[in-house]
């Protein structure tokens, strides 16, 4: 190999080695483990593992940020989110422990979602959860709304609720004024309980 060749081919390596750096380090700074309930012009961040939000008894949604879940690799990127009505049956959730120890996070308690594929319709149990994914545009129980390198931002959109699936109710239909969220991003699918994984949101309806 002579030296002119031998430079660009050395150029070309620092390029691809520069670029897959970006790429990395962008997707690490949006790969936060924020998650933010949305409501009308209204945004509630939640950064804490645990914290409480009010908002009113309308459809909202919850926003995340996550990776594209693709069975082909064995890549089950997934929100876990369980919806209590019963902050006992919450249960005990530490960092560390295995998700699979808590009854909702249990193998096989991934609720089925509604005839058009979604949950259009918070679905309040102590037995399951809701097993939301973004695999391609014709496979989805969440809406993209942008991607930046591999890290995908989120929506689920929720219009009413069904308590131990039962009927389909409006908020204002609603008899419960609070309703607890369970929410697990296994960020390295290890099965485990890591820091910044899990949030617990008590959400406050209001009058």
């Amino acid at each position: 190999m002579n030296r002119g060749i031998r430079k660009l081919y050395c150029r070309a390596l620092l390029i691809g080695l520069f670029l897959t750096l970006v790429i990395r380090v962008e997707g690490q700074s949006l790969m936060n483990n924020n998650v933010t309930f949305i409501q009308g012009d209204s945004f509630y961040v939640v950064s804490a593992e645990r914290d409480t939000i009010e908002i009113d008894r309308k459809p909202f949604s919850i926003r995340y940020f996550g990776k594209r879940y693709n069975p082909d690799q064995r890549q089950f990127y997934v929100a876990q989110i369980a919806v209590l009505d019963n902050r006992k049956d919450i249960g005990v959730l530490a960092v560390g422990m295995s998700s699979e120890n808590t009854t909702y996070f249990e193998p096989g308690t991934g609720m089925a979602p509604g005839y058009n594929g979604k949950y259009d319709t918070l679905l309040v149990s102590d037995k399951g959860h809701h097993y939301l994914l973004y695999e391609s545009e014709n496979d989805h129980r969440v809406g993209l709304i942008s991607k930046k390198a591999n890290i995908l931002e989120l929506e689920w959109k929720i219009s009413g609720v069904n308590f131990n699936q039962t009927k389909d109710l409006s908020f204002n239909e609603m008899k419960k004024s609070t309703l607890y969220f369970v929410v697990l991003l296994d960020r390295n699918l290890d099965g485990i309980i890591d820091e910044g994984e899990l949030k617990v949101v008590t959400v406050n309806f209001k009058p």
